[in-house]
């Protein structure tokens, strides 16, 4: 039986037409693998903290949250369920953060969906500390649900992972064959390399068989791959060797995709703190959901 068996696919929901999206994308992704979806709101507690100061919030105001929270998942099953009918949704509604909901919920989650919030300079920057903060924690892989026109059902077009011979990414190959699998579509092994110029080679370049160089580089993708395209031989796999940045290598590739497949490294007190440079790029500014993974803790 798969480690994933039951497992859900969760959505944070807090009645923005971000959750909404990601609500309809987490949906079309849990009837592809067979798991139930899974809404969460999260409401304040009677104490809760407004610029940094304790403030206690009346009984009768927190009783009206719940029930404003209730209404919002009300809205998003309805959108859930009008793309895909039949699909068993349930909820959890509680008090709290709505990170730390998320953090907790992903323990035995499948996939944590979260909508980016809308766009311009400020929010493009920050993403959302909910967002942000479930990315960098999530025991379980998270997914930024990003795109105009919103994303929904998955369809026939192919989903790109980063390929950097690291553990990290291993991982990421790992769940972008499995959702391939389940979406019935190919892959893209995406790999940038460095050049010259990133080496500070440009004055001996001409001493660099760059020929060679590139070989070996993709040799790190095929190695990559290699096991766990021994166990998806349905998924056809497309590999692509590039010399460039990794970001702007891998947000080429994500315009004709319809999910980004990206490795991001540990919990720890700095790492867990920001996502690395290539994953922040990725989850701000990609034309299609970016799926953050992590080895589970």
């Amino acid at each position: 039986m798969s480690e994933h068996a039951g497992a859900p696919v969760v959505v944070g929901i807090d009645g923005s037409r971000a959750a909404l999206d990601a609500a309809r994308w987490a949906a079309g992704t849990a009837v592809r693998l067979g798991a139930p979806l899974l809404l969460a709101h999260t409401y304040p507690d009677e104490a809760t903290f407004y610029n940094g100061t304790a403030m206690m919030i009346d009984a009768q105001f927190i009783q009206e949250l719940r029930e404003d929270g209730n209404s919002m998942l009300d809205a998003a099953t309805a959108a859930a369920l009008q793309d895909q009918p039949g699909l068993a949704v349930e909820r959890d509604v509680r008090s709290g953060t709505a990170a730390s909901h998320l953090i907790e919920l992903s323990r035995a989650a499948r996939i944590v969906a979260v909508g980016a919030q809308g766009a311009g300079a400020v929010t493009d920057y920050l993403l959302g500390s909910t967002v942000l903060r479930t990315v960098n924690h999530a025991h379980s892989p998270v997914a930024v649900v990003r795109g105009e026109p919103a994303p929904a059902s998955p369809d026939a077009r192919p989903i790109v992972v980063g390929v950097d011979g690291s553990q990290v990414s291993e991982k990421a190959v790992e769940e972008a064959f499995a959702l391939a699998s389940a979406f019935g579509v190919g892959l893209d092994a995406v790999h940038a390399w460095s050049g010259e110029k990133q080496h500070g080679l440009a004055h001996a370049s001409k001493y660099v068989d760059w020929a060679a160089y590139e070989e070996g580089e993709k040799a790190v993708v095929s190695e990559c791959l290699a096991g766990t395209r021994d166990e998806y031989p349905d998924v056809p796999v497309t590999e692509v060797t590039t010399q460039g940045a990794s970001a702007d290598v891998l947000l080429r590739h994500a315009a004709t995709a319809q999910l980004l497949v990206v490795g991001s490294h540990g919990r720890g007190k700095v790492m867990g703190a920001l996502l690395g440079s290539v994953s922040q790029n990725l989850v701000h500014h990609a034309p299609c959901p970016v799926l953050v993974c992590r080895t589970r803790q």
